[in-house]
């Protein structure tokens, strides 16, 4: 599953046509529409037959009742990276979290870490870092937060898998 993205969590069914609540897990609603290809975790393939994006509802190709409908209720969809990259477009300055995850930390050539995840706080991201083990073996924390902004973040390349920083040894030396 290491290829796949969680898109979604399936709901409780809606009326007698075959449409589950869909619960988006992701900031891009615009994936479900006719004819993508979902997954369950057993790598089943789920093909959007339609999706109501005014009540968040989707029906997928045989499960166009309400009986074969309830079979999806509380499943987990995914989709690969590789749709993920093609369905959903960003912005400048916006990443995929799975692109970020993984990411080195450097602030002035100085290894500080890795992301482990990624906590969206209100309209802000926090990065988690799981701190480098020679910062641990000086008596520092095992990980630390630094927001996604610019006061502590200056590049991210996620082709080369690293995020410069500025300041966030300050946070990780006060946590």
């Amino acid at each position: 599953m290491s290829e796949f993205v969680e898109v979604a969590l399936l709901g409780k069914t809606v009326g007698l046509k075959g449409f589950v609540r869909l619960h988006n897990r992701g900031d891009f609603p615009d994936q479900f529409k006719k004819n993508t290809v979902f997954y369950d975790m057993d790598g089943s393939k789920l093909i959007v037959k339609n999706y109501n994006c005014a009540n968040d509802t989707i029906v997928f190709y045989g499960f166009e009742d309400v009986d074969s409908a309830k079979t999806l209720t509380n499943k987990i969809i995914y989709a690969t990276k590789e749709e993920t990259r093609k369905n959903c477009k960003l912005k400048k300055g916006e990443f995929f979290y799975f692109d970020i995850i993984g990411c080195e930390i450097y602030e002035n050539n100085q290894r500080l870490g890795e992301v482990e995840d990624i906590d969206a706080v209100g309209a802000n991201h926090l990065f988690l870092v799981k701190t480098d083990e020679n910062l641990i073996a000086k008596g520092l924390e095992k990980s630390f937060y630094i927001p996604y902004i610019d006061i502590y973040i200056e590049k991210v390349d996620v082709e080369n898998k690293k995020i410069y920083t500025k300041n966030a040894i300050l946070i990780l030396e006060n946590s």
